[in-house]
Formats: C-alpha cells, structure tokens, sequence
C-alpha cells in the first residue's frame, strides 16, 4: 500500500493543475481583455479631445453621480427585478414544453417551423402589439422580455431531446415509466449539456428584450435611463451606464459558461 499511494499522487497532481489552470485562464482571460479594451478606449478619448468623446474616467465618474441618485437605484433594481422573473419563467417554460413536445416527432415536425417563423421575426416589431394588448407597465415589458427568451430556449431544448437516442426511450417504455420518472431518468440527463447553453443565450437574450422595451415604454428601468441620457446627449452617462450593463450581463454569463463546461464535461454523449 505504501507504493501506491506516491504513484496515485503523482497521477493526480497533474490533473488537478490542469484544472485549476483552466478555472484561471477562464477568469483571467476576461479581465485581460477588459483591460485592452479600457486602454484602447482612453487612448483614443485622449487623441480625439472631443467633448462627446469622454474618457474611462469621466465615464465612472458620471455612473458613480449616477448610483447617487435614488432613482436611479430604483431603475436598477426595477430592471433587476423584472429581469429575473421573465429569465427564470423562459427558462422553466422553454425546458418543458421543449421536453415535452421533442418527444413527438408529430408535434415536433407541426410546430418548430412555425416557431422558426416567430424567432425569426426581429422581436421589436412585435412590441407594439405587446403596448396595445398588455398597456404600458411591468407587465408588457417582462412579457416581452420572456417572449425574447423563451423562443430559442424552447428551439435549442426541442433539439436535443429529440436527438435523444430512441434506445433509451423504448427501453423506458418496455419499463412503463411516467412522464415525471421519464423525463428525470431518461430525457433530463441526456439534454442537460443543450439545456445549460440555451439558459446561457436566454440570459442575454431576456436581458437585451427588457432592455429594449424600457426603451420604448418604461418610466423606470436602465433602458429608461440609458434613453434619458441620449435624449440630453449626456455621453459620459450613456457609456458609464453602458459600462454598468455590461458588467451585469457579463457576470452571470461566465458564471454560467463555467457550469455549461462542467455539465458538459460530466454528461456530454449520454
């Protein structure tokens, strides 16, 4: 037993280097461009010394009179909150009826090109019929921003189940099991990899069709603010706020890219 145990750990510390090099090259990488980015911007401020045409700085300064303000605040965590209701109701919504309608080649054959059809269409032209059915509100906006979501979380979902191999789903049937124990030993696994990289697009996809309709109609809201802002031709403000958005879109993507690798790596060709 006492040889064993140098060899094992000789074949593991490599593994667990390798790994660990690869969670620092996913969190290091984004920050280095961020830094590129923000050094290629304050060079280019300062060779154009225009006035609409700020620097970094100036930019953050102008968010941070912003955050100062309680509306401003109160924009945010309107955004935040309807955000979070349309993204997590895209994505309950779209995994199910994804499942659920993936399994019959019928109704997967009848509706994906209608569907196809929708997804297609640029959703800010359907947002006057939201304004004229819905009335102008958190309402219409976080409809509209489930809407932008849940359309290619249910295509991507439908998919891969689908893809399902049809052994594993005679099997089951050999087996009479219900849909909850179908769906939980049998499709849920096999998709999972599909279903994490579609909740990663919903996220930014919900995100930018809040955004959009706040634009449009919001009284409240950061595409409200950001819309103020352009009006006033404020462009410190409209780049710090811009500044703000991304931030907020970025983090929850790295967080889920960093679970897509993990589920992939665990259950991808199941």
């Amino acid at each position: 037993m006492t040889s064993i145990a140098p060899e094992s750990r000789a074949t593991t510390e490599p593994g667990h280097r390798n790994r660990g090099n690869s969670v620092a090259g996913r969190v290091i990488s984004p920050i280095v461009l961020a830094v590129l980015v923000v050094a290629a911007w304050w060079i280019i401020a300062v060779l154009a010394d225009s006035a609409v045409f700020p620097t970094p700085l100036e930019s953050i300064q102008s968010l941070a009179e912003d955050l100062g303000r309680p509306r401003y605040v109160d924009s945010i965590i309107d955004s935040v909150r309807v955000l979070l209701f349309a993204y997590v109701a895209a994505g309950v919504v779209g995994a199910f009826l994804g499942m659920v309608l993936g399994l019959s080649p019928f109704w997967s054959a009848a509706i994906l090109p209608i569907v196809y059809a929708l997804n297609s269409i640029p959703k800010i032209t359907l947002y006057p019929i939201f304004l004229l059915f819905l009335g102008i509100g958190d309402f219409s906006r976080g409809t509209f921003a489930f809407v932008s979501g849940v359309l290619p979380m249910f295509l991507i979902v439908v998919e891969a189940t689908a893809a399902v191999q049809r052994l594993h789903l005679k099997l089951a049937a050999s087996l009479n099991l219900d849909w909850p124990k179908l769906l939980t030993y049998i499709v849920i696994p096999s998709v999972l990899p599909a279903l994490v990289s579609a909740l990663r697009l919903t996220f930014g996809l919900t995100f930018l069709g809040l955004l959009l309709a706040e634009m449009f109609s919001g009284s409240s809201g950061l595409g409200f603010e950001i819309l103020r802002n352009v009006t006033l031709a404020r462009m410190e403000n409209i780049l710090g706020e811009v500044m703000l958005i991304a931030v907020m879109a970025l983090i929850p993507t790295l967080l889920l890219q960093t679970l897509e690798k993990r589920v992939t790596s665990r259950y991808a060709g199941r």
